[in-house]
């Protein structure tokens, strides 16, 4: 063979060798973008809003159940749901002649790690030293080659383990399903912390039977408070509830957050002005004092010289006793009162009850953290639709209330959609997130500022005439302009443009619908003069 044909052949291997991999990496693209071109938005956002209405457990299930199958090409599917210490059958897809016994399975610290590590998909290769060999053998001979977790925060509520004809270590696929397992772990955490608001109720209700009704209050104002899911305001409800059911005709109740070094105080009866000069005093008692020890103010000045200034201040104001008093682990507080009877006695009711005042605060506190999370959108970071109607008809009633104006703003960004097509649903995620940080960092402290939907973001601005908001929106628009957005993976920064529509309360809407409708109007005239516009409703002139 000469040296021309050993170079022809070994080009021609080359040329190959080339073919070959340009063809596995186009498949390997080919099957990243599969689920996103499978996936209608539509049925995601139906799952979304299922969740973020209803909240349940079977609608939400249903649908992730159905976009498995239909979208991500889950030819089987097994979801174990955690019940008393065990992982039973939920549900399955794919299986013949399912014996619900032979999938029970006891639940074990170890199990709860791994499940918990992350929400991701994973191989189910990671399970094998975690489950039972028969029972991983098992899995494996049905097929299975995925398993995700469906837990929030400390709780874990159970597994799913699926067979997909896509390949399930994609990204989009990893991404898109374990988005789904979220949302379906919110359905269950939300309905964890309503089983344990029945469960408290019951309680409260039983110990109210069981203490002594000649020692201790009626406890049908404080039972009244556990639909309270506001923790900041909740320590008020509860001071007022102890008042009127002793009997108290002066106190006041000192108590902060144990992470805060601020003192509150609520009172009866007598003025505010009581805290003036005293938080020193107060982080003394409570480094110094005993838990539950009932003191009058002339013995405390007398045992601890320390605090004289504070406890002559109890005694000028007519209050006759003083102990520490936490109502939560989590809580400090110093309780001073007079009236009410023996105060030893008052101690005791007192000490009946912190069990379940420290229930009431808890489950106030869990409320709130679940709707802080119920009112943020997870992509950009911002208050979702959600949290901003709720906040547009509050500010509009206050603006209707106090005689002043309003303004409303309604944008999103120009043509997202080619950079969807051009780089990926991924690309355009980062965009949005990145325009999270700009907006937040764009609106005065009083401003709110929402993912209205999709590429649609809005901006409520009280106290706001339609000169400022003319002002603002221009800015917007040339900060947004002027910005660089950087993806991954992608060379060099990418420009975007908005369009925005405003409108001002109440010269073109008396309510939520009215404004709303009055700036989608002003948005469209934006759009169609050319974008990267920005028009007030009345007007309708470019800015």
């Amino acid at each position: 063979m000469t040296i021309e044909q050993s170079f022809i052949v070994i080009l021609a291997f080359l040329v190959i060798l080339l073919t070959l991999l340009l063809v596995q990496r186009i498949t390997g693209e080919s099957r990243r973008t599969e689920a996103l071109r499978r996936l209608d938005m539509k049925d995601f956002d139906a799952l979304l809003r299922t969740n973020a209405r209803q909240g349940a457990i079977p609608e939400v299930g249903s649908r992730v159940s159905d976009l498995l199958k239909g979208v991500f090409g889950c030819s089987r599917i097994l979801f174990l749901r955690k019940k008393r210490g065990q992982f039973r059958l939920n549900y399955s897809h794919g299986l013949n002649q399912v014996n619900a016994h032979e999938f029970r399975l006891p639940f074990s610290s170890v199990m709860d790690k791994m499940f918990r590590e992350e929400y991701l998909p994973r191989d189910i290769s990671h399970l094998r030293s975690t489950l039972p060999n028969d029972y991983y053998e098992r899995l494996v001979q049905l097929g299975f080659d995925a398993f995700f977790p469906i837990f929030w925060r400390e709780n874990l509520y159970g597994v799913y383990f699926i067979r997909s004809t896509l390949a399930t270590r994609e990204r989009s696929f990893r991404t898109l399903v374990a988005s789904m397992g979220q949302v379906l772990s919110a359905a269950y955490h939300v309905k964890w912390h309503e089983s344990r608001h029945d469960e408290l109720s019951k309680k409260l209700i039983a110990a109210g039977d069981k203490l002594d009704r000649s020692r201790s209050m009626d406890l049908d104002s404080v039972i009244g408070l556990i639909s309270h899911r506001k923790a900041g305001t909740i320590i008020e409800r509860i001071f007022e509830a102890l008042t009127t059911d002793i009997g108290w005709s002066r106190s006041a109740f000192f108590h902060r957050d144990n992470s805060e070094s601020e003192w509150r105080l609520t009172t009866h009866e007598i003025s505010s002005t009581i805290l003036t000069g005293h938080a020193a005093d107060l982080n003394c008692m409570i480094n110094e004092l005993s838990d539950l020890n009932v003191m009058s103010p002339g013995s405390l000045k007398a045992a601890h010289n320390q605090v004289a200034g504070f406890a002559a201040t109890l005694q000028e104001n007519g209050l006759e006793h003083v102990m520490i008093y936490s109502v939560s682990a989590g809580r400090d507080g110093v309780l001073a009162w007079s009236g009410g009877g023996d105060p030893l006695e008052v101690r005791d009711r007192l000490e009946a009850l912190r069990s379940h005042l420290h229930d009431l605060i808890e489950n106030a506190e869990s409320f709130e953290r679940i709707e802080e999370l119920s009112y943020t959108d997870n992509l950009t970071g911002l208050s979702n639709q959600r949290y901003f109607l709720k906040r547009l008809g509050e500010e509009i009633s206050r603006a209707e209330r106090y005689g002043r104006r309003l303004a409303f703003i309604l944008f999103d960004l120009d043509d997202l959609k080619s950079t969807n097509d051009t780089y990926g649903h991924l690309a355009g995620d980062d965009i949005l997130r990145q325009l999270g940080v700009i907006l937040r960092n764009s609106i005065r402290s009083i401003d709110v500022v929402a993912r209205y939907g999709g590429d649609e973001f809005c901006v409520i601005m009280p106290e706001a005439d339609q000169e400022t908001c003319r002002r603002f929106m221009q800015r917007l628009q040339g900060t947004i302009a002027g910005n660089s957005f950087r993806i991954d993976h992608v060379d060099g920064p990418i420009k975007c443009t908005v369009s925005l529509g405003g409108s001002i309360f109440p010269d073109h809407g008396k309510d939520s619908r009215g404004l709303i409708h009055a700036a989608d109007m002003a948005l469209l005239r934006a759009k169609e003069s050319g974008r990267n516009r920005s028009l007030i409703f009345e007007l309708e002139t470019e800015i």
